[in-house]
């Protein structure tokens, strides 16, 4: 063989030998970058996983406050309604207690007008006023009752 021949194969192997060398060198560096990859992977996933959870609790916790407000609009509802029920008793028995104040004086004249008569006309008033004070009672019951069904 020549010497031409034997340099020829010399530089030819020695080129493999480099490509074999470059090429575990690069792999090894692939194989590290791929390990860094995957661990950016899991700790992204992680994290991923983490604020969806923390997405989850603060909905939840949105939604029972939405369910908390519904809840006080419907009490303040029948509050309202209780304060008015109030109001106009209110005003029923308010008036009711006018009309005794100004018939009072006449129940008592005539009382003391014809003390041995038994007096026949009963004030138009008073019956009125106990049908209000048993109504409002009852109208307190009822509410009581209610209050203490929903809580």
């Amino acid at each position: 063989m020549s010497i031409e021949f034997i340099i020829a194969i010399g530089i030819t192997v020695l080129a493999l030998v480099a490509l074999i060398i470059v090429g575990i060198l690069i792999s090894k560096k692939v194989g590290s970058l791929m390990k860094e990859i995957n661990s950016t992977q899991t700790t992204v996933q992680d994290q991923i996983n983490h604020f969806t959870k923390e997405t989850d609790a603060i909905t939840s916790k949105i939604d029972h406050m939405k369910t908390r407000v519904d809840d006080m609009k419907k009490n303040i509802a029948v509050k309202q309604a209780n304060i008015s029920d109030f109001t106009q008793t209110t005003a029923v028995f308010g008036e009711s207690i006018n009309d005794l104040k100004q018939n009072s004086t006449k129940v008592v004249s005539h009382l003391f007008s014809s003390s041995n008569r038994k007096v026949t006309v009963t004030p138009p008033r008073i019956t009125k006023v106990g049908k209000t004070a048993l109504k409002m009672y009852q109208n307190r019951t009822k509410r009581t009752k209610k209050r203490f069904l929903f809580n």
